[in-house]
């Protein structure tokens, strides 16, 4: 069956308008949906954080309110920024657990992806496990090939990073990533359970801990620290609801 073609261009993917007295072609509406559709799939977000939006993001405290506001104009304004706000266009989101650095990360690149802009989610600890275990001692060609859109992509966010204790190896690969969008001044999202620096009298491990000064401090010059308080959504939160909802069964039984 023969595919029916778009009216506006008829399969071009370019309409003419007319402006006075003038006329200029511009991308109709048609391929601009397709190519950001092909965008959505490239961006590799995971089916679990897939329907992650602003509008279903419910603050849990004043300080979640405040930070959603600030990351909505981040996508709003892409990529004209306003530089004493968000530095380098790199943000680094921390806190606790459940508090919805994720859901916040990926609600901004899909705001990003409906602007045709490219953007891509790794999370930190598969993506070593993939480096780990396609690793090729004598080319090395794996580890290049999983890098490179890494390493390329306009817009990336790294997922929990240092979610794991690290190996020499592991801080190398880390580095060279955070190091190469450094140099490139490539935008980073990130998010991490753990803080950039530590209480005095704190025994809970940081950041620069687990991956090392050279990264940290790339990552304090071109991101805007974001942390995040408040409850953990996940178990306080739902619980909290599931509860509710189970009293309220129980009450009408």
């Amino acid at each position: 069956m023969e595919q029916e073609l778009c009216p506006q261009c008829a399969g071009t993917g370019w309409e003419v308008i007319t402006e006075g007295n003038f006329s200029r072609a511009r991308r109709c509406q048609c391929s601009i949906s397709a190519d950001t559709d092909k965008l959505f799939v490239s961006a590799r977000i995971p089916p679990r954080y897939a329907n992650c939006d602003f509008d279903n993001y419910i603050p849990q405290s004043f300080n979640q309110g405040k930070t959603k506001s600030l990351v909505m104009s981040y996508a709003e304004d892409y990529p004209l920024l306003d530089e004493e706000t968000f530095r380098e266009r790199s943000l680094l989101f921390t806190g606790g657990a459940g508090r919805g650095k994720t859901h916040l990360g990926v609600a901004i690149l899909k705001a990003l992806l409906r602007k045709s802009v490219p953007c891509l989610f790794v999370d930190f600890h598969e993506l070593l496990s993939e480096i780990r275990s396609s690793y090729d001692e004598i080319s090395q060609t794996s580890e290049y090939e999983i890098l490179r859109p890494i390493l390329n992509v306009e817009i990336l966010l790294l997922d929990d990073l240092g979610s794991i204790r690290m190996t020499d190896w592991m801080q190398d690969t880390v580095f060279h990533i955070i190091n190469l969008r450094y140099n490139h001044r490539k935008p980073l999202i990130v998010t991490s359970n753990l803080s950039m620096e530590g209480a005095k009298a704190s025994s809970q491990e940081t950041l620069q801990d687990r991956l090392g000064y050279r990264v940290v401090s790339r990552l304090y010059e071109m991101c805007t620290n974001v942390e995040l308080d408040g409850p953990d959504y996940r178990k306080d939160v739902r619980k909290a609801g599931g509860d509710f909802l189970r009293s309220k069964r129980e009450g009408n039984a």
